[in-house]
């Protein structure tokens, strides 16, 4: 029994150093470390799931995040606001969390500060990233006076839940490089992805009155009139897969009481489908009201907040507003002429919903690879009338059970 307790506290001693030192940090000078050549920030933004991360501290696997991932969204200005979600198990049921840091771009490209809201920062430097499947990320909060690194954070990144065979491979010349031993990564579950937030304030002094919200100014409906691609769409309640639309596009015409008559066409896994509806104007110029013509008397408001009518658009319409004033649900669009958007104009929507106290984030992608044919006669409009409504259920069921639980509290 004696020597078992003295084999467990020499087996505690061991975890204590193995991971609270770096190994080998003595021989890697902070400075020699290189970032990925030719950084190209636009390509790294987007969603990164984290496999595994480098701690100074063990934590055991009960007190681990799960579910880990970092969303990285650049505005016009050229600052990249990091969202941020996981699961912490040892809150009750696991919860998910939710906050947001900054991405601080420096001088050198692949190079950043990660930054809280209230001023703490670390280093963070891309080492290795193909874009499209992992990223090596490191960096060292305290150079010793020799130039090595005493207090490192490391993560290793992927593209997806599922980790592909290019990371085992690549990270033995990682940890190399870094002089980080392979046994001070964590690994990091990935089984239950949470879901972010439609609605975010990215800082605590954002007003988000709805009331208050600015539409284009001098909104000119004649000018906006024209062919709308839809690049992104604010997901309010989860959408399976089976429900996304692709290859989505509004026709707008100009009707002869100052509103716009719209053609909407678009794709499911059952092919193309097209609906009629009209854009109502309201006194109000760049406030409109979206009316389908399909007998179900659908309708949602529909504000242009931003356009420069030949490139992009953003549409918001709030479904319900909260006692308070802000939205409780929301519609929103990113629109485009063309059936890719521009970079520039990406981070000018970004700026504009995060103005909106929308998360850029919580958006869905449209794809445009199989462009619908035109439709020729009312036949096309009657058959897919049925198929075109899937994608509001998911909405309205939210908007239903929020009705009822208001009418269940009173």
């Amino acid at each position: 029994m004696a020597l078992n307790g003295k084999l467990s506290a020499s087996l505690v001693i061991y975890l204590y150093h193995l991971f609270t030192c770096p190994a080998w940090a003595g021989d890697c000078v902070v400075d020699d470390i290189n970032v990925q050549r030719d950084f190209d920030v636009a390509m790294y933004l987007g969603k990164w799931y984290e496999y595994r991360w480098h701690t100074l501290e063990f934590y055991p696997p009960e007190e681990r995040f799960k579910d880990y991932f970092h969303y990285y969204v650049q505005t016009a200005d050229g600052n990249i606001t990091n969202y941020i979600s996981g699961r912490d198990p040892t809150e009750v049921d696991g919860e998910c969390f939710f906050y947001h840091m900054h991405l601080v771009p420096t001088h050198t490209p692949g190079k950043f500060f990660w930054r809280s809201e209230t001023g703490g920062q670390y280093p963070y430097w891309v080492l290795e990233t193909d874009y499209t499947q992992y990223a090596f990320v490191y960096g060292c909060y305290n150079v010793s006076a020799s130039g090595t690194c005493n207090a490192a954070r490391a993560w290793i990144w992927s593209r997806t839940p599922s980790i592909p065979k290019v990371i085992p491979d690549r990270a033995p010349l990682f940890y190399n490089r870094t002089c980080l031993s392979a046994a001070t990564f964590l690994e990091t579950p990935q089984t239950a992805e949470c879901k972010f937030p439609v609605l975010y304030n990215v800082n605590t002094d954002q007003k988000c009155d709805v009331s208050d919200i600015a539409v284009q100014e001098d909104f000119d409906i004649q000018k906006y009139a024209g062919s709308w691609y839809e690049t992104r769409r604010l997901a309010q309640s989860s959408i399976s897969s089976t429900e996304l639309f692709q290859d989505y596009q509004h026709v707008y015409s100009p009707e002869g009481d100052g509103g716009l008559a719209a053609v909407i066409t678009g794709r499911t896994e059952d092919g193309c489908f097209y609906r009629k509806a009209i854009l109502e104007a309201s006194a109000t110029p760049g406030k409109l009201t979206l009316k389908l013509l399909d007998g179900s008397k659908d309708q949602f408001p529909y504000w242009v907040i931003d356009t420069d009518y030949t490139n992009y658009a953003v549409m918001y319409g709030c479904l319900n507003v909260s006692s308070d004033g802000n939205c409780a649900a929301v519609r929103s669009t990113v629109w485009s002429r063309k059936n890719k958007l521009a970079r520039q104009f990406q981070y000018r929507a970004n700026t504009v919903l995060q103005a909106l106290c929308v998360n850029p984030a919580a958006f869905l992608g449209t794809s445009h690879l199989d462009a619908c044919p035109e439709c020729k006669g009312e036949s096309c409009f009657f058959q897919t009338n049925g198929i075109a409504r899937r994608r509001d259920i998911p909405l309205l069921l939210l908007l239903f059970f929020q009705l009822l639980g208001a009418c269940l509290h009173h």
